[in-house]
């Protein structure tokens, strides 16, 4: 989430208004005792951009405000607008963008810092001239992002959010090279650098030269795979070393347990390694159409989003989860297509999630924020409030397991597997959501960032596990798939299909009942869940019409659901609720353990529940 061209006019406003700015190791004193705790970070949080009025936050009943406070530092304004906030009830998380000089007036600090290419030119953010891009192991910048987290913390936050923390771009600047010099003497002994690598002389040794020598300017030109891999294992080692001490430093600083959350961006394999230090997480991903010329329908406008919510609830289902347009895309976004950002908020708290609504946020180039009016989006937010029976303590039917491996789509045992593997990932999750084949993701971490290792008996939950393309499983992964399968369970690894676009062929032959049946076209997903004593199924339009800047209805759509067993619908009736429309009560047709009901139209969201 970045302020960059704007910053320079945000920091004169901030300047101004900055008369008594207090010394670091000041902490502000309240004018009432306020009480800083950590209960009320749950699943159904919901943050709004920037530092939107009071009125703003209370027609949403927000939690408060994320990317808020403190991007130049503590200073009065900010200070002033977080009192304001806590008298009111709501939290507010502080700014700190890890790789941003604009975050400093010290321009000398910002050219020294700055992270290097392999010629030793600056790098600039966005390529953007005069934007640095900020070295994460320059000991300079370090010390300045250590001094400002604690000025953060001691400035009366409920929380801080680190932008940017995988620490994009590549530098070979000094400092990192002696930063990876320092890594392979902890972690290989002399023989095995020599044997491995061909490095004699460690002390001698310096990967930006090697790499000039072999005719490359990237990581990726290494000749060696194995020294390859290890220098990205040291990024992604020091980089998440780094981040910790961050955090225990901001919470000594303000001298309890501040919760801290990240901009871990959408999800991606090397962010995923910073979620287990953070609180909660707050995030940008991509919703609009990229360009793939062998997959155009990978992110079909507008969402189509399960699976990065159902990765999420993988690799922590404790966590709070909160997605938010990359800022490119409010480039181009109309404030007048506010049924999107409904539809996004609709779908991510469907998944267990919730959405972040912008007030004034950033849109790439600085030109203009984008403000989404409160009306348009409070009627949805009313509805989840007044409903949580709908999105709480339930249990989701599914039969089919995605296996998402961060292994392979982080390191692999060939670099230029990664990315292949996590698409891989990404594009089957989206069939099965286009399918209507419901399914979830189970997680299995590295053992090292994410320690979290696959189960039998999570396994067991599901008839069949969806391996995906180039996956680098290893010998005890492989052995649990064999026992899985040994117990009755299917197991398709996609790396013996002759394309991903046979997956869903294949399950439809097996002739498993997966819980769920639907007459309906792509444009529509559905999710399940059984609850205490009810069964429930959430509906959500995906036809937009980008003239009309709406959803074109979807008409006459039939839903089958197979009883879970022990659920009787014998005395309860079938409700169609919506925050489009007035509650509808509908027939249904319950017949061999199983039950059709007909929609007959669907505009954008609603939940179709038998209670």
């Amino acid at each position: 989430m970045k302020k960059i061209l704007s910053a320079v006019a945000i920091s004169i406003v901030v300047l101004l208004s900055t008369v008594l700015v207090l010394h670091l190791g000041q902490k502000p004193s309240e004018e009432s005792p306020y009480l800083f705790t950590r209960d009320w970070i749950g699943k159904g949080n919901l943050w709004v951009f920037d530092q939107p009025p009071l009125a703003y936050l209370r027609e949403l009943g927000a939690t408060g405000t994320a990317f808020s406070v403190y991007y130049h530092g503590f200073n009065e304004y900010d200070w002033d607008y977080v009192k304001t906030l806590h008298r009111h009830g709501f939290k507010v998380t502080a700014n700190l963008p890890l790789g941003q000089g604009t975050t400093t007036e010290n321009m000398q600090l910002r050219e020294e810092a700055a992270k290097r290419d392999i010629h030793n030119n600056p790098i600039f953010l966005l390529g953007l001239e005069g934007l640095y891009n900020m070295c994460g192991n320059h000991p300079l910048w370090r010390e300045f992002l250590m001094n400002r987290i604690a000025e953060q913390a001691r400035g009366g936050v409920d929380g801080i959010l680190l932008d940017e923390p995988g620490d994009l771009g590549d530098c070979f600047c000094d400092h990192c090279m002696q930063a990876f010099n320092h890594y392979l003497a902890d972690h290989y002994s002399p023989g095995e650098l020599q044997h491995l690598f061909g490095i004699a002389d460690l002390s001698s040794f310096n990967y930006r030269e090697y790499l000039l020598a072999h005719g490359g300017s990237h990581w990726w030109d290494d000749p060696n795979q194995q020294l390859q891999t290890a220098y990205l294992q040291f990024r992604y080692s020091e980089r998440v070393k780094f981040i910790g001490e961050l955090i225990q430093h901001a919470r000594q600083a303000a001298g309890w347990e501040l919760p801290v959350t990240a901009n871990v961006y959408g999800l991606e394999p090397n962010h995923q390694i910073f979620v287990p230090l953070l609180d909660f997480v707050i995030f940008e991903m991509p919703l609009t159409l990229e360009v793939h010329p062998n997959m155009p329908h990978l992110r079909p406008r507008p969402g189509k989003h399960f699976t990065t919510y159902l990765l999420a609830e993988a690799l922590d289902p404790e966590k709070s989860f909160s997605a938010f347009p990359d800022v490119f895309e409010l480039l181009h976004l109309s404030e007048d297509e506010w049924w999107l950002w409904r539809q996004w908020l609709a779908e991510a708290r469907a998944l267990g999630a919730s959405f972040m609504i912008p007030y004034q946020a950033y849109v790439y180039g600085g030109e203009r924020s984008y403000t989404l009016p409160a009306d348009r989006i409070s009627p949805y937010i009313r509805f989840f409030a007044e409903h949580p029976q709908y999105y709480e303590n339930l249990e989701r039917i599914a039969k089919i397991a995605l296996l998402y491996d961060l292994h392979s789509t982080l390191i692999n045992r060939y670099t230029w597997r990664t990315y292949p593997a996590w698409e891989s990932f990404e594009n089957l999750g989206l069939m099965l959501q286009e399918a209507h084949l419901p399914f979830e993701v189970v997680y299995r971490g590295d053992g090292k960032f994410v320690k979290k290792p696959l189960t039998l008996e999570g396994l067991e939950k599901y008839s069949v596990v969806v391996v995906p393309r180039y996956y680098d499983l290893d010998q005890d992964t492989l052995n649990l798939l064999q026992q899985y399968s040994a117990g009755g369970g299917l197991v398709l690894k996609c790396d013996d299909l002759a394309d991903d676009s046979q997956l869903i062929p294949t399950l439809k032959g097996l002739k498993i009942d997966f819980g769920l049946e639907t007459n309906a076209s792509q444009d529509l997903s559905l999710v399940a869940y059984r609850g205490k004593d009810s069964l429930l199924v959430h509906l959500i339009n995906y036809r937009y019409n980008r003239q009309a800047l709406d959803f074109s209805d979807l008409t006459n759509i039939r839903v089958t659901l197979t009883l879970p067993e022990g659920l009787t619908l014998e005395g309860k009736t079938l409700k169609i609720l919506s925050p489009d429309e007035g509650e509808l009560t509908l027939d249904f047709i319950p017949e061999g353990g199983r039950v059709t009901f007909t929609l007959p139209r669907l505009h954008c969201y609603s939940v179709a529940s038998f209670e």
